[in-house]
């Protein structure tokens, strides 16, 4: 049986969810949620085969959760939205599917093949890569930059800005691109719009809403997100 978890926020889009998923023969149900926070709390609680993912949540988006669990690693996603836009962003963060509601029958037994057949596959047999340097540029000549000396990344606008021991780059990149290359050992997503490398925190200050801000050996400060990143599992890893 494929255990599968529902993120989804609206009642008739997860009724109709219920019901595609019934008739299906070897799918389970082993749960739901309706926000960012439910839906992480509950998918490493119940550590599901596949994941039915809504994009946009009370709290935040699919994308956040996605990255709330960047740290399991046998699961499959397949979006489930009535956003026609986001297709691109989707496939990035390794969707194996994008469904458009209201969604045929037809169409979600597609996709509910595609990941079966995903699963039939051996996890075990595939080694991650990560990127072990970046070209950037800067005042029109181009650096091979060694990821080892990134302290850490912040989103800006279409571009991801490069804090490192070589100075500050601009690479043009989405952080959801940029974090699925850098090895989750080392660099940790802690919201949406930074990346920080792990051994440069040299403390973490605890907010009055339980986030952190992360002190780092330059003596940037970088505010962590709740969603995004735990530090206690962090400490772990």
């Amino acid at each position: 049986m494929i255990r599968v978890f529902v993120v989804e926020d609206e009642p008739p889009a997860l009724r109709k969810a219920k019901r595609l998923l019934g008739a299906e023969g070897d799918l389970v149900l082993c749960g739901v949620a309706g926000s960012c926070e439910e839906a992480i709390i509950g998918i490493r609680n119940t550590l599901p085969d596949l994941l039915l993912l809504d994009i946009h949540l009370p709290d935040g988006s699919g994308f956040e959760v996605l990255q709330g669990i960047s740290d399991l690693q046998k699961f499959q996603t397949i979006f489930l939205t009535a956003l026609v836009d986001q297709a691109l962003e989707a496939f990035e963060a390794a969707a194996i599917d994008y469904l458009v509601k209201p969604v045929a029958k037809e169409r979600f037994s597609q996709a509910i093949q595609r990941a079966r057949e995903r699963l039939r596959s051996s996890p075990a047999a595939i080694v991650p890569t990560f990127t072990k340097r970046f070209l950037v540029e800067r005042l029109r000549v181009a650096y091979m930059l060694p990821v080892n000396c990134i302290e850490w990344i912040d989103a800006d606008r279409n571009y991801a800005r490069l804090f490192s021991t070589e100075g500050e780059f601009a690479l043009r990149v989405t952080m959801d691109r940029l974090h699925s290359q850098l090895d989750p050992a080392v660099f940790a997503r802690v919201s949406r719009s930074s990346i920080v490398r792990l051994d440069s925190i040299v403390k973490l200050l605890l907010q009055e809403d339980g986030s952190y801000i992360a002190c780092l050996n330059s003596g940037a400060e970088v505010p962590c997100s709740k969603t995004f990143w735990d530090p206690t599992r962090s400490c772990h890893t």
